[in-house]
């Protein structure tokens, strides 16, 4: 009987890992508008969830900030702003985030977290230098 419960144990463990093989990450896109004043820049941030990739919840959503291209989620250097979990029933998510460096160059995309892996956004370029 033991023995049983274990064979079907393992062959449901089996079908349920087989069946997550179709899920795809999550695609995004984002637009991110710079508001820059003398000594502030604040980025109004807008992410659309395009494809759910076959998830119906999502983990996380949200930005990544970076000095360096292509921010990655949980990478070295990335600020990361989320909304957790997120519904997953409304495709748009926005963020307002008041940049800490002057004058530079910020690179930002919006990321989507499922079961299926970490999907991204196109990395949007945000100067936040002044026209001084």
């Amino acid at each position: 009987m033991k023995r049983y419960f274990i064979v079907l144990f393992v062959s449901t463990l089996l079908f349920a890992l087989a069946g997550c093989s179709k899920f795809e990450p999550a695609t995004v896109t984002a637009s991110v508008t710079p508001i820059v004043y003398p000594g502030n820049c604040i980025m109004d941030c807008k992410g659309t969830i395009t494809e759910n990739g076959g998830c119906k919840y999502f983990n996380e959503v949200g930005f990544l900030f970076s000095l360096a291209p292509e921010p990655t989620y949980k990478g070295e250097n990335v600020t990361t702003l989320s909304m957790e979990e997120h519904d997953g029933k409304n495709t748009a998510f926005n963020l307002t985030y008041n940049a800490p460096v002057m004058d530079t160059i910020y690179y930002v995309r919006a990321y989507v977290c499922t079961n299926a892996g970490t999907g991204y956004s196109d990395v949007q370029i945000v100067s936040t230098h002044t026209s001084e």
